[in-house]
């Protein structure tokens, strides 16, 4: 098993596998890229070519290949190690029982949901059966490429489903494990892909009824999908993903929409980077998915109530993410797939002219209030607004929709900005410190730009002995330095010596450690010039210094402190003359 992830590994180049994802910058002899991973303005993401590892030095993230394909396709390592594989040509072999077990359940699962997806749509495109449901897709211009390409299929009445999955020597049980898809009848079955492009589940639309005695009719649910299996969480699977995903990166926005046919609408149109839930309201998990490839999003609901109520939930989840949010006006069509079939060349104008969150908010709420020649009328769109306003957290934004409110309403910006204030809820989250201080500790950032000027460590050795460190992990570098180097020693080594001895020294679990801080010190300055390096040392060894110098002085204040109180007059002459030579010390 060891050997499979580490073969995988050396098979696939981490800059190349990170550059399908993101676009990557040569910095130095690593390469940079806003991380994909939380929202930044400076690039922060850094990749080693050398060392084959990657990590943000803005959200902390970091490691390997399967580490940053976990955290962006919100895998499993088990389906991470799967689709590495696959990249890398390996194949994966049996490895303990339950392991084995485990894996194996997945992938008869999912070669049964494959099968099963291919049945049903050998029975659409070439059976009898199939006729009336292809017919139906045909007059909803769906084309036989897309058909093909989304593997959408029929589900007769008595489709001999079991006898089927027996005769391919499968256990008829399982079928119930992948939510009994025989129970599908007289539908059209879209299967639903996972974001790596595997069938996880179906749903089936029933077909306009003719009367005929049998048929599905319009009193049936027009859609039903499977429930929730091992496979299949509703809350996180998006129909679609898995062929928008490259599109949505590379065109920075994803389109948003209620159904299977409004995806097949826009991607047979050329707009491949539409979405759809999945038997489900959208979730916070789908949009904190989506908001991985792009903090873009475009909303294309249908044209009616419940849609605008989807849409009027959606924009309140990405305003209080600090997402962008834009909204289609569909005008005389009720969504994207009439629009369509209908006007195909509508679709452009509607997406040029769609509407930022708040104007669509202004919109709904003005044709609900009435004239605003009206103070009341004014009162009655603020208010109802102030608790959408209330959600955005970043600065800029809230100016940027305070005053567009501000021009619609005729009202001053102060009186607005007044009101939103009192509208926000009080903040009971307690900050974070670790997001709050600087991703390398003072002593970290002195001990690495040493490395990487052993002249100056030279330089500096002096002082650098008489640091007190911290933390376990600077101490064990530091003592690596000290124990492997002598002073005339030092300046003879290059920074790649210096580097390889001290991980030798200070062993495996620092070794890592080391490798990070050399990515921050090039994704901060680069190639460092030794005047700034000079500066820098400079720097953190008199922050130490004070520090050591007052974390001391405290220690002895409080010793004092105790033997006062103990009436011990000979052990507080003692430390007060300890801290009288503290203070000198101190004053040079």
């Amino acid at each position: 098993m060891a050997n499979e992830i580490e073969d995988i590994k050396q098979r696939l180049d981490l800059v190349e596998l990170i550059g399908s994802y993101v676009q990557l910058k040569k910095a130095g002899a690593n390469y940079k890229a806003p991380c994909p991973f939380h929202q930044e303005k400076t690039a922060s993401l850094m990749v080693s070519p050398e060392k084959q590892i990657w990590k943000c030095f803005g959200c902390g993230k970091g490691g390997d290949h399967y580490r940053f394909v976990m955290e962006t396709e919100h895998l499993e390592f088990g389906d991470a190690l799967r689709l590495l594989a696959q990249k890398a040509g390996v194949t994966l072999q049996p490895r303990t029982r339950a392991e084995y077990q485990t894996r194996d359940n997945k992938e008869t699962l999912y070669g049964l949901n494959d099968f099963v997806s291919r049945v049903f749509h050998k029975v659409l495109v070439d059976n009898a059966a199939g006729k009336s449901a292809l017919s139906y897709l045909t007059k909803r211009n769906v084309s036989a490429e897309t058909i093909k390409a989304w593997r959408l299929g029929f589900a007769p009445r008595n489709l001999p489903l079991r006898d089927l999955v027996a005769k391919r020597g499968q256990a008829i049980a399982d079928l119930a494990k992948i939510g009994s898809p025989e129970k599908f009848f007289e539908r059209i079955m879209f299967p639903i892909f996972d974001v790596l492009g595997n069938v996880v589940g179906f749903t089936g639309r029933a077909i306009p009824s003719t009367n005929r005695s049998g048929q599905v009719g319009e009193s049936q649910p027009k859609y039903l999908n499977s429930p929730e299996t091992l496979l299949f969480n509703k809350s996180r699977v998006l129909y679609g993903l898995h062929a928008a995903k490259a599109t949505i990166k590379q065109r920075n926005f994803v389109v948003l929409v209620e159904g299977q046919m409004d995806v097949l609408a826009l991607h047979q149109a050329g707009i491949t980077q539409a979405v759809a839930s999945s038997g489900t309201a959208i979730t916070d998990t789908q949009i904190d998915i989506l908001s991985k490839y792009t903090p873009n999003f475009l909303l294309a609901f249908d044209n009616d109530e419940a849609g605008r109520t989807t849409t009027k939930k959606v924009l309140e989840m990405l305003l209080r993410r600090d997402l962008n949010g834009k909204v289609i006006d569909f005008g005389e069509f009720k969504d994207a797939g009439e629009m369509f079939e209908k006007t195909p060349d509508a679709w452009r104008q509607a997406a040029t002219s769609a509407k930022e969150s708040i104007e669509w908010h202004l919109d709904q709420e003005i044709a609900a209030s009435g004239n605003l020649s009206f103070i009341e009328n004014k009162k009655k769109v603020l208010k109802a607004l102030l608790p959408i306003l209330a959600l955005v957290s970043e600065a800029t934004r809230l100016d940027h929709y305070t005053q567009k409110l501000s021009t619609v309403l005729d009202l001053k910006m102060e009186s607005i900005q007044i009101a939103i204030g009192k509208a926000k809820p009080i903040s009971t989250t307690v900050p974070n410190p670790a997001n709050q201080e600087e991703p390398l500790t003072s002593e970290e950032q002195l001990l690495i730009i040493l490395m990487a000027k052993p002249a100056l460590l030279l330089k500096h050795f002096a002082a650098f002995r008489e640091i007190v460190w911290q933390s376990e992990t600077a101490h064990r570098v530091a003592e690596a330095i000290t124990g492997e180097y002598n002073d005339k020693t030092l300046v003879k080594n290059s920074s790649v010596q210096l580097t390889s001895q001290v991980k030798n020294h200070a062993g495996p679990d620092i070794s890592g450690k080391i490798d990070s801080w050399q990515m921050w010190l090039t994704s901060q300055w680069g190639e460092l010039d030794d005047v700034t390096a000079e500066d820098l040392i400079g720097e953190k060894i008199a922050r130490l210094s004070s520090k050591q110098y007052e974390n001391r002085k405290e220690l002895l204040a409080r010793s004092i402190k105790t033997s006062q109180e103990a009436g011990d007059i000979k052990q507080v002459k003692k430390l007060m003359i300890e801290l009288s030579k503290l203070a000198k010390e101190k004053q040079g």
